[in-house]
């Protein structure tokens, strides 16, 4: 007889339904619980990296502001203080061998000693303005680029706007000094850091990947999300990598130039013990205090070949052959005593 049939047959349907029913809240359950849990891991990660990056940037711009203080310090004073005191002495001319082996024309001194005190002026025009006045990036592209670059085209009115344009322009120093700045606003362009293309999006659109109806598709989604942001994390950990060793190049370039400015300062004060001992008159100096003028004449295009080494180029890498430049400069010291 059919009819008992029937109400077995709508509970069997019935139980049917339930258990797919129960199913597929089950499977929605676990997406959404394996949603979250590659959310946390992902928001984790990403931030550690992020902190990492902030620590990096932070450091090398405090690097570069320290190394920028220094050259300006260095122009301000031992280098001023060499012009004031080389301008002095009269018939200066590096002709005898018993000083030096190459010839220095006497137009070439004046060009020199030109050059300097237009760079001397500049730097005493910053310090005059207050070191506040270079903020927003001018200490750290003093410190990044070449004072010839720095202060090119600029004249003593325009030396510290000068220097916050370099900061502005250049994708690194723009990066490094903290984002957007308002003297050109490259920092940050279209919401992307401008470092290694990084593509900084501190939500990550994470939590929207969480909640949604259609746990399955948006379990593909987190997949496909968690592929883009370890990208980014790897592209992070390059440009920490790329920070530490522009910061590393720095710390050298501080420590030659600190070391150089040291000596050089020493070398001024015997300049100046000649002067009080036997006039300004070079043609009545001793072979010995002759050596000593020359010295500070070497010691200062030395030193004004290495504030005027730019350690990153105008695109914002760090410039080629600076480890070179550093040997050889150590090695030209090395000659005057240093250790």
């Amino acid at each position: 007889m059919p009819l008992p049939l029937i109400p077995l047959i709508v509970a069997g349907a019935t139980a049917a339904s339930a258990a797919i029913a129960g199913k597929k809240g089950y499977d929605s359950y676990q997406n959404i619980k394996e949603t979250k849990a590659i959310a946390e891991k992902l928001e984790s990660k990403y931030g550690v990296a992020h902190s990492r990056l902030e620590k990096a940037r932070k450091a090398t711009n405090n690097t570069f502001e320290k190394y920028g203080l220094l050259k300006l310090e260095i122009l301000d004073h031992s280098m001023k203080n060499f012009v004031d005191t080389f301008k002095q002495i009269k018939n200066v001319h590096f002709k005898d061998e018993a000083v030096t082996q190459e010839f220095v024309a006497k137009t070439d001194l004046e060009e020199f000693i030109v050059d300097i005190e237009k760079q001397v002026v500049k730097a005493n025009h910053v310090f005059a303005a207050g070191a506040t006045s270079i903020a927003g990036g001018g200490l750290a592209a003093m410190g990044a680029i070449g004072a010839t670059t720095a202060f090119a085209s600029a004249s003593t009115g325009t030396a510290i706007a000068s220097l916050s344009g370099i900061a502005a322009k250049n994708a690194t120093l723009a990066f490094l000094g903290g984002g957007a700045l308002s003297a050109g606003g490259l920092g940050v362009a279209g919401g992307t850091m401008v470092l290694g293309g990084i593509a900084l999006a501190p939500a990550l659109a994470i939590g929207s990947l969480i909640f949604s109806s259609t746990t399955e598709k948006k379990l593909e989604e987190m997949y496909k999300k968690k592929a883009e942001i370890e990208a980014e994390i790897q592209k992070i950990n390059s440009a920490i990598n790329v920070m530490k060793q522009i910061e590393r190049t720095t710390i050298e370039m501080y420590k030659m130039t600190e070391s150089t400015k040291e000596l050089f300062d020493e070398k001024i004060k015997q300049m100046k013990d000649v002067i009080y001992k036997n006039g300004v008159d070079y043609n009545n100096y001793s072979e010995k205090d002759k050596n000593i003028i020359y010295q500070n004449y070497k010691l200062a295009v030395i030193m004004k070949e290495i504030l005027n080494t730019s350690i990153l180029t105008e695109d914002g890498e760090l410039a080629p052959n600076l480890n070179d430049f550093i040997k050889e400069q150590k090695q030209k010291i090395y000659q005057f005593g240093a250790h």
